[in-house]
C-alpha cells in the first residue's frame, strides 16, 4: 500500500504545505513527476510555499517572490 499524506488520509485541509530544496536531485522526468504532484494537491492546502533554485519549477506557481543576486546585494521581485 503506497503512503498517503495526512490531509488525504484524514479530509482536512491544511494552511500551509513548506517544501524547501526538495528537488535538486531530479532530471526533466522528476521535475514534470514534480509539477503533476503539486498541482494534484494544490486544492489541500491554503498555501504551499516552494524554496529551489530550479527555473523549470517557476511555471507551476501563479505567485512567486524572487531572491535576485545583485552586485548590491540582493532584492525582492514579486510576480
Amino acid at each position: 500500500m503506497k503512503a498517503r499524506y495526512f490531509p488525504f488520509a484524514t479530509r482536512v485541509l491544511l494552511p500551509t504545505l513548506v517544501i524547501d530544496e526538495g528537488f535538486g536531485t531530479q532530471d526533466s522526468v522528476g521535475i514534470e513527476k514534480i509539477k503533476e504532484g503539486i498541482n494534484s494537491i494544490q486544492d489541500d492546502f491554503e498555501k504551499i510555499i516552494v524554496i529551489t533554485h530550479i527555473e523549470e519549477l517557476k511555471d507551476v506557481f501563479p505567485a512567486r517572490i524572487e531572491v535576485v543576486k545583485t552586485a548590491g546585494g540582493s532584492t525582492l521581485e514579486v510576480s
